[in-house]
């Protein structure tokens, strides 16, 4: 499989001596707008306002026009920390924290690539022709795959941007240029909002399978572990959310089969966010700074118990009820189910692969510690096994049938109601 090479550049995080040649754990974040994240850099505590020792490489395609993103642009590995002038964050600024607290053997990096009001029809999907509409937000998947992408994009395919240096494919040779041995550790994906707005909602479990299986087969990582942040409940109209009256079929569609999603697959889980406060009165589609904090933990301890393989429970967090406004499968007090999965190894170059809790050569993107508990080194990594109150639904055991979705979905609309809103996660 081929991969863009990309000259290093000199920075506080070079990567220029093979003595810093490491297991490293890359994670993929991709998504809409609560992925992009608004949380307020200048009220972050200190350790979290800049992480060294976490690399991260994030695009916001907004910077394809000139956009307020456009000066987050990453140029090469750097330290986690908030990004543009504005100094925004999202889920990552915790989740890199806590995975690398979990696996404190290996290197964490993270590969962020989200765009505020983007879509599995037009823009995340494998192949995509370019958006008419909105150009900027054009063929997503590409953007994060780069080379790694199998699609071919000629005539009315052809790519809008192809002069646009790519992320994934990029970042990893960085790495591998370096001596690491790499690992591709999960994908994160919170989106989901556009669609409840509108008909493609009906879809969404359809097309939020294909993107999964894409990634999976263009990373070479069959087993790929997956973390799924549900939609909230503050889009429903009752709460004062966004969606007209009348469409609220249509969020609990999109809840609905990412519930069953996890559900079907042992390398899913999914995150409740339905107790997140909203960044604003007028604004219900995004969260406040506190809720990207607790997100970000939320995403990391459900991917530890995935990669873990070992069977662990967790309770909805909406202050021990149902999750108020959509309800969810699996989200009522006392609900849990196990994580259940054996880590198969698998090279994203093809080059080679690494048994379970292996490492891979020099050259290769291995998933040595995706399951059975073990990293890449062989040790079981620190914390896996625990919830820490994921607030994590995830799904264990075989797969419950062509049923799943239907039933997800009558269970959503039995516990949808209305609630009164408080202040949360302050």
């Amino acid at each position: 499989m081929k991969r863009s090479c990309i000259a290093m550049l000199a920075g506080v995080m070079s990567l220029s001596t093979s003595a810093m040649a490491q297991t490293v754990k890359v994670f993929v974040l991709a998504g809409q707008s609560n992925m992009v994240g608004f949380g307020v850099g200048a009220d972050l505590p200190a350790e979290l306002r800049s992480q060294p020792d976490i690399w991260y490489d994030h695009y916001n395609p907004d910077a394809r026009e000139g956009g307020p993103y456009a000066s987050a642009t990453s140029t090469d590995w750097g330290p986690l920390d908030p990004k543009g002038d504005a100094r925004r964050y999202g889920p990552e600024i915790t989740f890199g924290r806590a995975v690398a607290a979990a696996f404190p053997e290996q290197r964490i990096a993270i590969v962020k690539v989200a765009q505020g009001g983007t879509n599995l029809v037009d823009h995340w999907g494998r192949g995509l022709p370019p958006d008419p509409e909105v150009l900027y937000k054009s063929q997503l998947y590409h953007t994060l795959l780069g080379s790694l992408d199998s699609a071919t994009y000629t005539g009315d395919r052809a790519l809008r941007y192809p002069d646009e240096v790519t992320r994934l494919d990029g970042a990893l040779a960085r790495l591998e240029s370096e001596g690491h041995d790499v690992e591709i550790a999960a994908l994160v994906w919170m989106q989901g909002e556009n669609e409840a707005g509108w008909s493609a909602a009906f879809r969404y479990g359809d097309l939020l399978r294909g993107f999964i299986a894409a990634v999976r087969e263009d990373l070479r990582v069959p087993d790929l572990p997956v973390v799924l942040g549900r939609v909230s409940d503050n889009l429903y109209p009752a709460n004062g959310g966004p969606i007209a009256a009348g469409r609220e079929a249509n969020i609990d569609a999109v809840r609905a089969a990412q519930v069953a999603v996890a559900d079907e697959d042992r390398r899913v889980a999914w995150v409740d966010t339905d107790d997140f406060t909203p960044r604003a009165p007028d604004d219900a589609y995004h969260f406040d700074s506190a809720a990207y904090q607790v997100l970000g933990q939320r995403f990391a301890d459900a991917y530890i118990a995935l990669a873990s393989g070992q069977s662990t429970s967790s309770t909805s967090t909406a202050s021990g009820t149902g999750s108020a406004g959509g309800g969810g499968a699996g989200a009522s007090a006392g609900s849990a189910s196990s994580v259940n999965g054996a880590g198969s190894a698998s090279s994203a170059t093809g080059a080679g692969s690494a048994g379970a809790g292996g490492s891979a050569s020099a050259g290769t993107a291995s998933t040595g510690s995706a399951g059975g508990g073990s990293s890449a080194s062989g040790s079981a990594p620190a914390g896996a096994g625990g919830t820490s109150g994921c607030g994590c639904r995830v799904a264990g055991g075989s797969a419950p049938g062509p049923g799943a979705a239907a039933l997800a979905l009558v269970t959503l609309l039995g516990l949808r109601r209305g609630r009164a809103r408080g202040v949360r996660l302050r």
